[in-house]
């Protein structure tokens, strides 16, 4: 039976559920035609009533097309969406409705940065109509797309990209348009979308005439998938570790059969599509994803062309967890999560055997597993299109995540030579930089605002703006806390807000941590810090919050653990603590 006459009879049959998980795997599978996405998003929008991300899409082109393709593309990343648009060519007027979208996607066009014969006083223009738009927001996320050509127009290919051109103009409008736009945004490169899947396939002329719509079914689709990244990314940030299985995969051929030296890797054009691969995975890490490895496999066997064959790019030290056993892959990746403080949902499994990722679809859910194909050379194309580590910025921790898991490596290791958890927390000789956030720290701590889960009191996922107001108040408590130990650094690996109440009470608004660091006390030297700049500040009195998410259950009982009494137990499993500051216990930590 063909899907949507499945999900139909599902429906009917009472299981919802059932279809709504069975066009999610379809999905995920790439196995729903390109046009047949607006239908899936449009059967979306009518039986999903779950919780969603509510997404505005306002263009100066007409946009009804793009809210169902979206929402499709949206499901199969498991990102539920509930996506609107507005009337043809009215930003201004829609941004004031006052409905508060999570997300607001804004779609430029040609019509006025194309009108008149002077370029820059066209940009110009084009520039304060967008900063018009982005100061009514009223909080929403922004993905700003850029502007496009449709061809070159009369002028040609080669007068059109050179000075005063048209195509000049637009390249430079973008540039422009994309060195303002505020922090936090999202940036899609429309020109370079257009690109990649070739214009005459990308546009419909005949749709813009016709609707004002200028995009192809498939260029509806390639904009659905790019923006379901980019709000992925502004929402919860990017893909975190890439699981690899290794024969086949990193390497040509099965290990255990050839040998380390009898890999293919390099010599021929398969193995120089190894290398390929290898060397894009290598450029990840320097952009802080981390690489670990699932393989079936003895662990010496795996290991071995890591460290003898003189080819391979990657190094056993470029991964920051290694399992090669016969044990599933499903408990493979349970383990990695486990070692790495990492939930699986920011985990993203890459093998060439279909029965493997089926097997990881079916088990684990939540990790994106990219439909591989048969030829190596189209490995590296297959994990750009699927945009899983798209990142608005890159931090200095980002470029160093790598080198301090490394060093986690080494700190569980000398765990072992312990009796006691005492002697090695105090063997870490671990010490804290506690500074109140500054610019040079916004970046960052906006970053771990929006995708920080599992150590954080209460989620909420504050913008730059927001961040900004709190550090320049002097009544409210910003601080940033980076911890260093014998191993080396773990950058800046916390958070706390303080804010005001109306009864003069300080409340802990955010507080926010690494898992690389939960259980060395660290929690408990940021409370001291934390209660200390409240004194200094004159308050007497704080206030903790508790709200549960499906992640943060670990840090439920921290408020009592540290003496805080409950004043309010809510049915949603919400908690509300308030205490004199005076009156808290002491608490004992090994960071100095």
């Amino acid at each position: 039976m063909s899907l949507f006459p499945l999900l139909s009879r599902l429906k009917k049959e009472g299981q919802l559920e059932e279809a709504l998980t069975t066009l999610r795997a379809a999905l995920r599978r790439e196995e729903v035609p390109v046009e047949d996405y607006e239908r899936a998003g449009r059967w979306l929008h009518k039986e999903y009533s779950g919780k969603a991300t509510n997404i505005r899409v306002l263009g100066i082109c007409t946009t009804a097309w793009i809210p169902p393709v979206l929402a499709a593309c949206g499901w199969g990343r498991g990102l539920p969406l509930r996506v609107s648009d507005g009337d043809y060519d009215n930003i201004l007027q829609e941004l004031e409705r006052g409905d508060n979208p999570d997300v607001v996607v804004l779609l430029p066009w040609t019509q006025r940065l194309l009108s008149g014969d002077d370029s820059q006083a066209a940009i110009q223009a084009e520039l304060g109509f967008w900063q018009v738009a982005w100061s009514k927001l009223r909080g929403a996320k922004l993905v700003q797309v850029g502007y496009d050509w449709m061809g070159p127009g009369p002028e040609g290919a080669a007068l059109a990209g050179a000075p005063g051109g048209k195509i000049d103009r637009i390249r430079r409008m973008n540039a422009e348009l994309r060195a303002r736009l505020p922090a936090g945004a999202a940036w899609v490169d429309l020109e370079q979308l257009s690109g990649e899947h070739g214009r005459k396939h990308f546009y419909d002329a005949r749709q813009y005439h016709w609707t004002k719509n200028p995009f192809s079914t498939r260029g509806l689709w390639a904009m659905g998938q790019q923006l379901t990244a980019a709000i992925r990314s502004v929402l919860t940030g990017p893909k975190k570790v890439l699981v690899l299985d290794l024969d086949n995969t990193v390497w040509g051929g099965v290990v255990g059969e050839t040998g380390p030296m009898g890999i293919s890797i390099r010599e021929t054009p398969e193995g120089e599509s190894y290398r390929a691969f290898q060397v894009f995975c290598k450029g990840l890490t320097k952009r802080g994803v981390l690489l670990a490895v699932a393989s079936k496999n003895n662990a010496a066997d795996a290991k071995e062309p890591f460290v003898k064959n003189p080819d391979m790019v990657l190094k056993l030290e470029d991964f920051a967890g290694f399992e090669a056993t016969w044990d599933p892959k499903a408990l493979s990746l349970r383990r990695l999560a486990e070692q790495l403080r990492l939930g699986l949902d920011s985990f993203v499994f890459f093998d060439d055997n279909p029965a493997e990722r089926e097997l990881i679809r079916q088990h684990l859910p939540e990790v994106e597993v990219p439909e591989v194909p048969e030829d190596p050379s189209g490995y590296v194309r297959c994990l750009e299109e699927g945009m899983y580590f798209e990142a608005l910025t890159l931090t200095k921790e980002d470029r160093e995540r790598a080198s301090q898991y490394q060093a986690e490596q080494a700190r569980e290791s000398a765990a072992s030579a312990f009796d006691s958890l005492d002697g090695y927390l105090n063997s870490l000789e671990m010490k804290a930089e506690v500074r109140a956030v500054d610019e040079d720290d916004l970046e960052r701590v906006v970053q771990l605002l929006g995708k920080t889960n599992q150590f954080n009191l209460t989620t909420r996922r504050h913008g730059t703006e927001q961040v900004r107001a709190w550090m320049e108040d002097p009544a409210c408590v910003a601080l940033s806390i980076r911890v260093d130990d014998r191993f080396g650094g773990h950058g800046l690996v916390a958070v706390m807000l303080g804010v005001p109440d109306e009864d003069g009470v300080l409340r802990v608004d955010t507080w926010l941590m690494s898992c690389r660091v939960i259980g060395r006390t660290v929690e408990q030297y940021c409370w001291l810090r934390f209660l200390e700049e409240a004194r200094s500040k004159g308050y007497h009195r704080v206030r903790g919050e508790f709200l549960p998410t499906a992640k943060n259950a670990q840090v439920a009982p921290l408020f009592g653990e540290l003496g805080l009494p409950v004043v309010e137990e809510r049915e949603d499993g919400s908690r509300l603590y308030l205490a004199e500051i005076d009156a808290l216990p002491e608490v004992r930590t090994f960071v100095r």
